[in-house]
């Protein structure tokens, strides 16, 4: 590459990482809207387990270790008693979304990048699953899942202001059967998409594969002389009559929604669609609810 290129390309990379850091703001203050508008957060999970809150005294069981006994409570009666404490095994959701350039698009100006309402959802489900006392991580882009107040910022800027490459789901952590959320516009097709989730189908994963699309994507209003371009730098394509391929393209846009939610029906996932020109406040009551009753 070329000293002109490479300056060409950093002045690029650094006009993007200015425009989405301005962006930040109101991506944040747009999630913390959205989950604090959900009619229930993840709390009150007062059952007992493996933590170290106390809950209660029980009667000691036949099958209870003598390492079990609570011997200062239990000399205080004829019994044995156990103390038990409250559930804090935390569950660990990981969130995802696409970083390929065709994500960071939409139609129209006055509507969300593909990657920006993307990054509000999970955002959003962020903050009321460490509300809730859950472990969230950005898949590819954390080690290990965070909690609480700095574990929250740290998630935020992460999932707004980075992503990762999809195939760093391959090869990702999945200890203890964490749940997860990929969102993509999966126009990959579901062929590519299953290979990248095997990992998580072997691991018992549970979650939600969340479509988000632009409206033009599924209307395909274009008619006479149109150049489509890739957004990742592919070769352009030229149509003396847009309208005259329309039907094909309809059949192929819906034929790869019914594969993917297929494929989350094979994985044991829930399948949610998003168009961009619609609130998110519904996709996102859709997200936390698919993944809410095994973490409540």
């Amino acid at each position: 590459m070329s000293k002109a290129s490479t300056r060409s390309l950093l002045a690029a990379n650094r006009h993007d990482a200015e425009s989405l850091s301005a962006r930040f703001p109101a991506l944040l203050a747009e999630a913390r809207k959205l989950a604090t508008n959900l009619a229930h957060g993840l709390h009150g999970r007062r059952k007992s387990g493996q933590g170290e809150t106390f809950w209660q005294f029980r009667r000691a069981r036949h099958e209870d270790p003598r390492s079990a006994i609570d011997w200062r409570r239990s000399a205080r009666s004829d019994n044995l008693f156990v103390r038990e404490t409250e559930w804090e095994a935390a569950q660990t959701v990981w969130l995802w979304r696409d970083g390929r350039a065709g994500f960071s698009w939409s139609s129209d100006k006055a509507l969300p990048l593909k990657r920006d309402r993307a990054s509000v959802l999970l955002t959003a489900l962020a903050i009321s699953l460490i509300n809730g006392g859950e472990r969230v991580g950005a898949a590819g882009q954390m080690q290990r899942p965070v909690h609480g107040r700095g574990g929250l910022d740290r998630a935020g800027r992460k999932l707004i202001l980075h992503s990762s490459e999809p195939d760093c789901l391959r090869t990702l952590a999945l200890l203890g059967q964490p749940k997860a959320v990929i969102i993509s516009d999966f126009y990959e097709g579901s062929s590519v998409w299953q290979d990248r989730l095997q990992n998580f189908k072997a691991a018992g994963v549970t979650g939600a594969l969340v479509q988000v699309y632009d409206p033009t994507e599924e209307n395909f209003p274009f008619t006479g002389r149109t150049e489509f371009t890739d957004p990742g730098g592919g070769t352009p394509e030229l149509f003396g009559r847009a309208q005259a391929i329309a039907p094909a393209y309809h059949d192929r846009f819906e034929q790869n929604k019914d594969d993917i939610a297929q494929l989350a029906r094979a994985l044991g996932w829930t399948f949610i669609r998003h168009r961009t020109d619609r609130v998110a406040a519904p996709a996102f009551l859709s997200i936390y609810q698919s993944i809410a009753e095994d973490v409540r």
